[in-house]
Protein backbone atom coordinates (compact mmCIF):
# COMPACT_ATOMS: atom_id res chain seq x y z
CA UNK A 1 0.00 0.00 0.00
CA UNK A 2 2.71 2.31 0.68
CA UNK A 3 4.48 1.88 -2.59
CA UNK A 4 1.18 2.37 -3.86
CA UNK A 5 0.56 5.40 -2.62
CA UNK A 6 4.10 6.89 -2.42
CA UNK A 7 3.85 5.90 -6.56
CA UNK A 8 0.91 8.04 -7.16
CA UNK A 9 2.19 11.26 -4.91
CA UNK A 10 5.55 10.90 -6.63
CA UNK A 11 4.44 10.88 -10.09
CA UNK A 12 1.70 13.36 -9.66
CA UNK A 13 4.55 15.74 -8.37
CA UNK A 14 6.58 15.23 -11.55
CA UNK A 15 3.99 15.56 -14.06
CA UNK A 16 2.63 19.26 -12.19
CA UNK A 17 5.73 20.95 -12.73
CA UNK A 18 4.18 24.11 -14.73
CA UNK A 19 1.16 23.54 -12.49
CA UNK A 20 0.81 26.50 -10.35
CA UNK A 21 -2.19 28.13 -7.90
CA UNK A 22 -2.68 32.13 -6.47
CA UNK A 23 -2.39 32.38 -2.37
CA UNK A 24 -2.22 36.02 -1.32
CA UNK A 25 -1.75 36.94 -5.24
CA UNK A 26 1.68 34.20 -5.02
CA UNK A 27 2.11 31.73 -7.23
CA UNK A 28 2.79 28.20 -5.41
CA UNK A 29 3.47 24.71 -7.49
CA UNK A 30 1.21 22.03 -7.42
CA UNK A 31 4.51 19.95 -7.34
CA UNK A 32 5.06 21.44 -3.82
CA UNK A 33 1.78 19.76 -2.04
CA UNK A 34 2.80 16.56 -3.22
CA UNK A 35 6.05 16.42 -1.98
CA UNK A 36 5.24 17.68 1.37
CA UNK A 37 2.69 14.76 1.09
CA UNK A 38 5.66 12.22 0.87
CA UNK A 39 7.63 14.02 3.93
CA UNK A 40 4.34 12.97 5.79
CA UNK A 41 4.01 9.68 4.30
CA UNK A 42 7.54 8.75 5.95
CA UNK A 43 6.89 10.26 9.22
CA UNK A 44 3.90 7.78 9.18
CA UNK A 45 6.20 5.06 7.98
CA UNK A 46 8.81 6.34 10.95
CA UNK A 47 6.40 6.45 13.79
CA UNK A 48 5.19 2.81 12.65
CA UNK A 49 8.79 1.34 12.00
CA UNK A 50 11.66 3.07 13.38
CA UNK A 51 14.38 2.08 11.30
CA UNK A 52 17.70 3.21 13.54
CA UNK A 53 19.94 1.77 10.46
CA UNK A 54 18.09 3.83 7.76
CA UNK A 55 17.67 6.86 10.23
CA UNK A 56 21.44 6.97 11.40
CA UNK A 57 22.68 6.67 8.07
CA UNK A 58 20.23 9.01 6.17
CA UNK A 59 20.92 11.51 9.20
CA UNK A 60 24.48 11.64 8.33
CA UNK A 61 23.81 11.56 4.35
CA UNK A 62 21.65 14.15 4.54
CA UNK A 63 24.54 16.56 6.41
CA UNK A 64 26.19 16.31 3.95
CA UNK A 65 23.90 16.97 1.50
CA UNK A 66 22.29 19.80 2.83
CA UNK A 67 26.13 21.11 3.46
CA UNK A 68 26.33 23.28 -0.28
CA UNK A 69 22.41 25.13 0.22
CA UNK A 70 23.10 25.94 3.66
CA UNK A 71 26.21 27.98 2.84
CA UNK A 72 24.21 29.94 0.67
CA UNK A 73 22.01 30.61 3.38
CA UNK A 74 24.76 31.91 5.78
CA UNK A 75 26.50 34.10 3.61
CA UNK A 76 23.46 36.02 2.43
CA UNK A 77 22.48 36.43 5.89
CA UNK A 78 25.14 38.53 6.37
CA UNK A 79 24.60 39.81 3.27
CA UNK A 80 20.99 40.61 4.17
CA UNK A 81 21.97 42.35 8.18
CA UNK A 82 24.98 44.40 6.73
CA UNK A 83 22.74 45.79 3.69
CA UNK A 84 20.07 46.45 5.67
CA UNK A 85 17.71 44.41 3.25
CA UNK A 86 13.37 44.54 4.00
CA UNK A 87 11.45 41.61 4.82
CA UNK A 88 10.40 40.76 1.19
CA UNK A 89 14.43 40.37 -0.31
CA UNK A 90 15.12 37.66 2.81
CA UNK A 91 11.58 35.80 2.19
CA UNK A 92 12.64 35.91 -1.16
CA UNK A 93 15.69 34.69 -1.04
CA UNK A 94 14.91 32.05 1.72
CA UNK A 95 11.86 31.27 -0.96
CA UNK A 96 14.87 30.10 -2.78
CA UNK A 97 16.41 27.70 -0.41
CA UNK A 98 13.70 25.96 1.19
CA UNK A 99 12.97 24.47 -2.33
CA UNK A 100 16.39 22.87 -2.39
CA UNK A 101 15.85 21.41 1.07
CA UNK A 102 12.50 20.20 0.02
CA UNK A 103 14.20 18.28 -2.79
CA UNK A 104 16.70 16.30 -0.38
CA UNK A 105 14.21 15.47 2.22
CA UNK A 106 11.88 13.99 -0.21
CA UNK A 107 15.11 12.21 -1.39
CA UNK A 108 15.87 11.01 2.30
CA UNK A 109 12.43 10.47 2.84
CA UNK A 110 12.00 8.16 -0.43
CA UNK A 111 15.07 5.76 0.99
CA UNK A 112 13.69 5.82 4.28
CA UNK A 113 10.56 4.19 2.90
CA UNK A 114 12.11 1.63 0.53
CA UNK A 115 15.93 1.24 1.51
CA UNK A 116 18.19 0.90 -1.80
CA UNK A 117 15.51 0.05 -3.60
CA UNK A 118 13.79 3.73 -3.24
CA UNK A 119 16.27 4.98 -6.69
CA UNK A 120 13.92 2.53 -8.68
CA UNK A 121 10.77 3.83 -7.10
CA UNK A 122 11.76 7.41 -7.88
CA UNK A 123 12.90 7.07 -11.37
CA UNK A 124 9.60 4.54 -12.03
CA UNK A 125 7.56 7.32 -11.02
CA UNK A 126 9.40 10.29 -13.32
CA UNK A 127 9.20 7.96 -15.92
CA UNK A 128 5.78 7.45 -15.55
CA UNK A 129 5.17 11.64 -15.30
CA UNK A 130 6.70 11.97 -18.33
CA UNK A 131 4.68 9.18 -20.43
CA UNK A 132 1.72 11.12 -19.29
CA UNK A 133 3.06 13.94 -20.33
CA UNK A 134 4.14 12.20 -24.05
CA UNK A 135 0.70 10.70 -24.33
CA UNK A 136 -1.26 14.55 -23.21
CA UNK A 137 1.08 15.98 -26.63
CA UNK A 138 -0.26 13.53 -28.84
CA UNK A 139 -3.59 13.62 -27.68
CA UNK A 140 -3.71 17.31 -28.35
CA UNK A 141 -1.71 16.93 -32.04
CA UNK A 142 -1.84 14.23 -32.93
CA UNK A 143 0.49 10.99 -33.30
CA UNK A 144 2.13 11.77 -36.62
CA UNK A 145 2.88 14.85 -36.18
CA UNK A 146 4.43 13.91 -32.86
CA UNK A 147 6.39 11.10 -34.55
CA UNK A 148 7.25 13.60 -37.77
CA UNK A 149 8.70 16.27 -35.03
CA UNK A 150 10.60 13.88 -33.06
CA UNK A 151 12.36 12.59 -35.94
CA UNK A 152 13.32 16.44 -36.72
CA UNK A 153 14.60 16.52 -33.68
CA UNK A 154 16.92 13.85 -33.62
CA UNK A 155 17.95 14.25 -37.22
CA UNK A 156 19.09 18.02 -36.55
CA UNK A 157 20.19 16.86 -32.66
CA UNK A 158 17.60 19.63 -31.49
CA UNK A 159 18.63 22.11 -33.52
CA UNK A 160 15.05 22.34 -34.95
CA UNK A 161 12.22 21.35 -32.66
CA UNK A 162 8.38 21.92 -33.57
CA UNK A 163 5.75 23.13 -30.77
CA UNK A 164 4.69 19.58 -29.38
CA UNK A 165 8.84 18.95 -28.62
CA UNK A 166 8.89 22.32 -27.28
CA UNK A 167 5.98 21.16 -24.96
CA UNK A 168 8.37 18.27 -24.02
CA UNK A 169 11.48 20.15 -23.74
CA UNK A 170 10.81 20.24 -19.84
CA UNK A 171 14.18 21.26 -18.82
CA UNK A 172 13.86 20.10 -15.14
CA UNK A 173 12.48 16.47 -15.74
CA UNK A 174 15.21 16.04 -18.43
CA UNK A 175 17.97 16.98 -16.43
CA UNK A 176 16.91 15.21 -13.69
CA UNK A 177 17.32 11.48 -15.88
CA UNK A 178 20.80 12.15 -15.81
CA UNK A 179 22.26 10.95 -12.38
CA UNK A 180 20.04 7.58 -13.60
CA UNK A 181 21.55 7.55 -16.35
CA UNK A 182 25.47 7.74 -14.87
CA UNK A 183 23.87 5.33 -12.26
CA UNK A 184 22.87 2.66 -14.71
CA UNK A 185 26.15 3.07 -16.55
CA UNK A 186 28.42 2.65 -13.67
CA UNK A 187 26.60 -0.24 -12.49
CA UNK A 188 24.73 -1.98 -15.49
CA UNK A 189 26.31 -5.52 -13.45
CA UNK A 190 24.65 -5.04 -10.36
CA UNK A 191 21.64 -3.78 -11.66
CA UNK A 192 18.47 -6.02 -12.34
CA UNK A 193 17.09 -4.79 -16.01
CA UNK A 194 19.16 -2.32 -16.44
CA UNK A 195 19.02 -2.79 -20.42
CA UNK A 196 15.41 -2.58 -19.98
CA UNK A 197 15.88 0.95 -17.54
CA UNK A 198 18.21 2.45 -19.98
CA UNK A 199 15.84 1.63 -21.93
CA UNK A 200 13.48 3.34 -21.08
CA UNK A 201 15.41 6.45 -19.49
CA UNK A 202 17.03 7.18 -23.00
CA UNK A 203 14.12 7.19 -24.72
CA UNK A 204 12.75 10.37 -22.46
CA UNK A 205 15.80 11.70 -22.44
CA UNK A 206 15.75 11.55 -26.02
CA UNK A 207 12.19 13.22 -26.40
CA UNK A 208 13.33 16.16 -24.01
CA UNK A 209 16.53 17.04 -25.48
CA UNK A 210 19.21 18.86 -24.30
CA UNK A 211 22.10 19.24 -26.16
CA UNK A 212 24.85 20.09 -23.57
CA UNK A 213 23.15 17.18 -21.21
CA UNK A 214 24.95 14.73 -23.87
CA UNK A 215 28.60 15.78 -23.38
CA UNK A 216 27.86 16.39 -19.50
CA UNK A 217 27.10 13.03 -19.38
CA UNK A 218 29.74 11.38 -21.56
CA UNK A 219 32.16 12.94 -19.65
CA UNK A 220 30.90 12.26 -15.95
CA UNK A 221 31.14 8.60 -16.97
CA UNK A 222 34.26 8.52 -18.58
CA UNK A 223 35.86 10.18 -15.95
CA UNK A 224 33.93 8.08 -13.17
CA UNK A 225 34.85 4.70 -15.24
CA UNK A 226 38.90 5.78 -15.24
CA UNK A 227 39.00 6.39 -11.88
CA UNK A 228 37.19 3.25 -10.93
CA UNK A 229 40.25 1.36 -12.54
CA UNK A 230 42.69 2.98 -10.33
CA UNK A 231 43.12 1.17 -6.57
CA UNK A 232 41.58 2.90 -3.86
CA UNK A 233 43.83 5.54 -2.52
CA UNK A 234 45.00 6.40 -6.11
CA UNK A 235 41.61 7.08 -7.66
CA UNK A 236 40.53 9.10 -4.17
CA UNK A 237 43.39 11.27 -4.51
CA UNK A 238 43.09 11.79 -8.29
CA UNK A 239 39.20 12.58 -7.47
CA UNK A 240 40.26 15.14 -5.64
CA UNK A 241 42.89 16.71 -7.45
CA UNK A 242 39.95 16.67 -9.78
CA UNK A 243 37.82 18.45 -7.98
CA UNK A 244 40.34 21.10 -7.16
CA UNK A 245 41.29 21.81 -11.10
CA UNK A 246 37.02 22.44 -11.46
CA UNK A 247 36.79 24.69 -8.74
CA UNK A 248 39.67 26.80 -10.51
CA UNK A 249 38.18 26.19 -14.23
CA UNK A 250 34.89 27.56 -12.36
CA UNK A 251 36.40 30.88 -11.03
CA UNK A 252 38.28 31.52 -14.31
CA UNK A 253 35.21 31.13 -16.54
CA UNK A 254 33.45 33.71 -14.33
CA UNK A 255 36.45 35.83 -14.80
CA UNK A 256 37.33 35.19 -18.15
CA UNK A 257 33.23 36.24 -19.02
CA UNK A 258 34.14 39.32 -17.11
CA UNK A 259 37.05 39.97 -19.39
CA UNK A 260 35.64 39.59 -22.60
CA UNK A 261 34.86 35.71 -23.44
CA UNK A 262 31.65 36.24 -24.93
CA UNK A 263 32.30 39.04 -26.43
CA UNK A 264 35.56 37.33 -28.62
CA UNK A 265 33.60 34.41 -29.03
CA UNK A 266 30.62 36.53 -31.27
CA UNK A 267 32.90 39.09 -32.66
CA UNK A 268 35.85 37.01 -33.52
CA UNK A 269 35.26 33.24 -34.14
CA UNK A 270 31.33 34.48 -35.20
CA UNK A 271 29.70 31.92 -32.42
CA UNK A 272 25.74 32.60 -31.76
CA UNK A 273 25.52 32.61 -27.91
CA UNK A 274 22.30 32.46 -27.75
CA UNK A 275 22.00 36.21 -26.35
CA UNK A 276 24.39 35.25 -23.50
CA UNK A 277 26.36 38.35 -24.66
CA UNK A 278 24.04 40.83 -23.83
CA UNK A 279 22.75 38.87 -20.63
CA UNK A 280 26.87 39.35 -19.28
CA UNK A 281 26.47 42.32 -20.30
CA UNK A 282 24.06 43.48 -18.13
CA UNK A 283 25.61 41.53 -15.57
CA UNK A 284 28.70 43.66 -15.13
CA UNK A 285 27.49 46.39 -13.07
CA UNK A 286 26.36 44.33 -10.28
CA UNK A 287 29.57 42.18 -9.44
CA UNK A 288 33.45 42.24 -9.78
CA UNK A 289 36.22 39.64 -9.68
CA UNK A 290 38.00 40.79 -6.57
CA UNK A 291 38.61 39.67 -3.04
CA UNK A 292 36.44 42.45 -1.54
CA UNK A 293 33.19 41.60 -3.20
CA UNK A 294 30.39 40.60 -0.84
CA UNK A 295 27.94 39.22 -3.28
CA UNK A 296 24.23 40.40 -3.59
CA UNK A 297 22.75 37.55 -1.76
CA UNK A 298 20.48 34.65 -2.83
CA UNK A 299 17.86 35.93 -4.72
CA UNK A 300 19.33 38.76 -6.10
CA UNK A 301 18.97 37.94 -9.80
CA UNK A 302 15.09 37.84 -9.68
CA UNK A 303 15.25 41.67 -9.37
CA UNK A 304 16.68 42.08 -12.92
CA UNK A 305 15.55 41.42 -16.18
CA UNK A 306 18.96 40.15 -17.68
CA UNK A 307 17.62 39.99 -21.25
CA UNK A 308 16.95 44.19 -21.28
CA UNK A 309 18.31 45.24 -18.03
CA UNK A 310 15.30 46.40 -16.12
CA UNK A 311 15.32 46.75 -12.71
CA UNK A 312 12.19 45.86 -10.75
CA UNK A 313 11.33 47.01 -7.26
CA UNK A 314 10.12 43.44 -6.64
CA UNK A 315 11.14 39.47 -7.29
CA UNK A 316 9.51 38.54 -10.78
CA UNK A 317 10.11 34.84 -11.06
CA UNK A 318 9.20 34.80 -14.76
CA UNK A 319 12.15 37.09 -15.78
CA UNK A 320 15.34 35.89 -17.96
CA UNK A 321 17.60 33.85 -15.66
CA UNK A 322 21.46 33.83 -15.55
CA UNK A 323 22.29 31.04 -17.88
CA UNK A 324 25.63 30.46 -15.87
CA UNK A 325 25.21 29.30 -12.06
CA UNK A 326 28.76 29.59 -11.25
CA UNK A 327 28.37 33.19 -11.83
CA UNK A 328 24.73 32.95 -10.12
CA UNK A 329 26.49 32.29 -7.07
CA UNK A 330 29.13 34.16 -7.20
CA UNK A 331 26.89 37.13 -7.61
CA UNK A 332 24.89 35.79 -4.92
CA UNK A 333 27.64 35.04 -2.54
CA UNK A 334 30.77 36.87 -3.49
CA UNK A 335 34.27 36.15 -3.65
CA UNK A 336 34.58 34.29 -0.25
CA UNK A 337 31.43 33.10 0.47
CA UNK A 338 31.83 31.30 -3.79
CA UNK A 339 34.78 29.70 -2.66
CA UNK A 340 33.79 28.16 0.48
CA UNK A 341 30.37 27.25 -1.42
CA UNK A 342 32.72 25.26 -3.85
CA UNK A 343 34.95 23.27 -1.20
CA UNK A 344 31.68 22.26 0.65
CA UNK A 345 29.71 21.55 -2.76
CA UNK A 346 32.94 19.51 -4.35
CA UNK A 347 35.71 18.58 -2.00
CA UNK A 348 33.62 18.50 1.84
CA UNK A 349 31.26 15.97 -0.08
CA UNK A 350 33.62 14.00 -2.38
CA UNK A 351 35.87 12.92 0.32
CA UNK A 352 32.67 11.75 2.40
CA UNK A 353 31.36 9.77 -0.38
CA UNK A 354 35.02 7.96 -0.74
CA UNK A 355 35.30 7.56 2.68
CA UNK A 356 31.41 5.99 3.22
CA UNK A 357 31.17 4.13 0.35
CA UNK A 358 34.10 3.58 -0.71
CA UNK A 359 35.75 3.83 -4.48
CA UNK A 360 32.76 2.98 -6.26
CA UNK A 361 29.97 5.42 -4.01
CA UNK A 362 32.96 8.31 -4.53
CA UNK A 363 33.45 7.88 -8.77
CA UNK A 364 29.82 8.17 -8.67
CA UNK A 365 29.22 11.10 -6.87
CA UNK A 366 32.24 12.83 -9.14
CA UNK A 367 30.65 11.40 -12.06
CA UNK A 368 27.23 13.46 -10.73
CA UNK A 369 29.33 16.99 -10.04
CA UNK A 370 30.95 17.05 -13.56
CA UNK A 371 27.55 15.98 -14.81
CA UNK A 372 26.47 19.14 -12.98
CA UNK A 373 29.11 21.27 -13.27
CA UNK A 374 28.77 20.90 -17.38
CA UNK A 375 25.32 22.18 -16.75
CA UNK A 376 26.15 25.15 -14.72
CA UNK A 377 28.03 26.58 -17.15
CA UNK A 378 25.73 27.06 -19.93
CA UNK A 379 22.35 26.90 -17.97
CA UNK A 380 20.88 27.74 -15.36
CA UNK A 381 19.87 24.38 -13.57
CA UNK A 382 21.30 24.78 -9.50
CA UNK A 383 17.47 25.20 -8.61
CA UNK A 384 16.15 22.91 -10.46
CA UNK A 385 13.88 20.39 -7.84
CA UNK A 386 13.66 17.06 -9.86
CA UNK A 387 17.19 17.79 -10.90
CA UNK A 388 18.45 18.54 -7.15
CA UNK A 389 16.24 15.70 -6.35
CA UNK A 390 18.34 13.06 -8.65
CA UNK A 391 20.96 14.27 -7.33
CA UNK A 392 20.59 13.66 -4.05
CA UNK A 393 18.95 10.32 -4.22
CA UNK A 394 21.64 8.55 -6.73
CA UNK A 395 24.35 8.87 -4.72
CA UNK A 396 22.89 8.09 -1.62
CA UNK A 397 21.38 5.01 -2.46
CA UNK A 398 24.62 3.33 -3.24
CA UNK A 399 24.34 -0.10 -1.27
CA UNK A 400 22.83 1.64 0.77
CA UNK A 401 20.93 -0.83 2.79
CA UNK A 402 24.08 -2.85 3.67
CA UNK A 403 25.60 0.39 4.70
CA UNK A 404 22.74 1.41 7.13
CA UNK A 405 23.64 -1.86 8.85
CA UNK A 406 27.09 -1.48 9.10
CA UNK A 407 26.53 2.66 11.10
CA UNK A 408 23.76 1.41 13.22
CA UNK A 409 26.29 -1.76 14.23
CA UNK A 410 28.79 1.14 14.99
CA UNK A 411 26.85 3.30 17.01
CA UNK A 412 25.24 0.29 19.03
CA UNK A 413 29.36 -0.50 19.59
CA UNK A 414 30.13 3.24 20.01
CA UNK A 415 26.47 2.88 23.10
CA UNK A 416 27.93 0.01 24.38
CA UNK A 417 31.58 1.43 25.43
CA UNK A 418 30.11 4.41 26.66
CA UNK A 419 27.84 2.60 29.00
Amino acid sequence: MISIIYFILATAMFFLQDTYFKVGGVDFSLKNPCAFAILFLALLNFTATVRLNRVVLLARHTAVQVLPYLIPFLFSSVIWVASGADAVTIANGIGMIIPQLLSVCVAVATLYLFGEKGIWYCLGSMCAANFLLVLVVIAEGGLGPFLMEFRTLLLSFAVESGPLMTKLEINDLTFAFGPFILYLLLNRKEVSHSFLWMLVVALLFVLGLKRIAIPAILLGFLVAFILRLLPEKASRQTALCLAVGMMLVSFLYIAGIRLGLFEYLETALQIDTKGRLGMFTNLEPYYDINFTFMGRGIGFERYVDWQTGAVFQTPQRTIMQIHNDFLRMYLNMGFVGYWIWLWCFLIVRLRYWFRQGGKNAGCLFLSICIYCFVLYATDNTIYYPYTMIACALVPMSYHMDSLADKALEQHCAQWEDAS
